[in-house]
C-alpha cells in the first residue's frame, strides 16, 4: 500500500510517498485525529471514478480530497490532493492545510 500526497508546496503534505503498511496506518490515524480536533469531517465521494472522500472544514469548505486506489479488492494506494489551486473547482477552499501543526 502507498500513500501519495500532493500539496505542491501550497499546503502541508507528505514529502514523499509512504509505502510501509504500518506507517501508512499511522499517517492516516494521525491525520484523522488532527482533522477531528480542527472540526473537519470526511464526506464519502467518488473521486475520478474511485471511492474516496472529500475532507471539509467546520464551515463546509474543501480542505482535501482522498482517493482509494483499489486493486483486487485491496487498497493499493491512497492518493490525496490538498493543493488549493487543484481543489477550487469543487467549491470554496479551506485554509486548514496551511495551519501549523498543533
Amino acid at each position: 500500500m502507498a500513500y501519495h500526497g500532493d500539496g505542491s508546496g501550497k499546503a502541508r503534505a507528505v514529502a514523499k510517498s509512504v509505502t510501509e503498511p504500518h506507517r501508512v496506518g499511522q499517517l492516516l490515524i494521525g491525520g484523522l485525529r488532527r482533522l477531528r480536533k480542527l472540526g473537519a469531517t470526511l464526506r464519502p465521494a467518488w473521486i475520478n471514478g474511485r471511492p474516496g472522500a472529500v475532507i471539509v472544514d467546520a464551515e463546509g469548505r474543501v480542505a482535501s480530497v482522498v482517493e482509494l486506489d483499489i486493486v483486487d479488492g485491496m487498497v493499493h494506494a491512497i492518493p490525496t490532493v490538498s493543493n488549493p489551486d487543484k481543489l477550487s473547482h469543487i467549491g470554496p477552499v479551506s485554509d486548514i492545510a496551511r495551519l501549523p501543526e498543533r
